[in-house]
């Protein structure tokens, strides 16, 4: 073969493969993505800061606990029992990042169901400027990822992250174990 034959052959070939990828490029279906802002349902489930929470009442694993905040740290009510503050402070931050991570479609009547009648536990805070919030806990979801919960006895139940019994019962330990001048 001759150099210019080897040549055309080379141009020939560069061409069609110009053609094929244009070609390719054309007819290939637009790529679906997700649109993870549009998708996205996470929100926070409450909109204060730990720091304005006035007083607590827990209830959990059968147990009560209610706390006013006061200059010298949290105290238990109504006995005025010293808590350990740092706990309690380390809590309401934890549960104050909380999100919703989804809502059930027509929970509402099944609140037994998913242990929210009556809840697993309870938090209730009082909170400056914005009065009571209350977040029921039940059941764990069937892969034990998240809770069921009813936030201000709202109709709708949401998941919310499992972790919030880790840190309920963190706190309890705590205040179980806390001598009674604990600040």
């Amino acid at each position: 073969m001759s150099l210019l034959h080897e040549n055309r052959r080379t141009i020939v070939l560069g061409l069609l493969a110009v053609l094929l990828v244009g070609y390719t490029y054309a007819t290939t279906p637009e790529r679906k993505s997700l649109n993870i802002t549009e998708q996205k349902t996470e929100r926070p489930i409450f909109a204060f800061s730990a720091d304005r929470v006035t007083q607590i009442d827990i209830m959990f694993n059968g147990q009560h606990l209610a706390g006013q905040r006061s200059a010298e740290g949290w105290k238990r009510m109504p006995d005025g029992e010293l808590l350990p503050s740092a706990t309690i402070d380390d809590f309401l931050a934890s549960i104050t990042q909380l999100v919703n991570l989804g809502e059930v479609e027509g929970g509402a009547e099944q609140l037994s169901e998913y242990g929210l009648k009556p809840p697993t536990s309870q938090v209730s805070l009082k909170v400056e400027g914005e009065g009571l919030r209350t977040l029921a806990l039940g059941k764990h979801n069937p892969v034990n990822t998240s809770l069921y919960a009813q936030l201000n006895e709202s109709p709708q139940i949401i998941l919310v992250g499992s972790v919030v019994s880790w840190d309920l019962r963190k706190l309890w330990d705590a205040i179980n174990n806390a001598p009674n001048n604990a600040g």
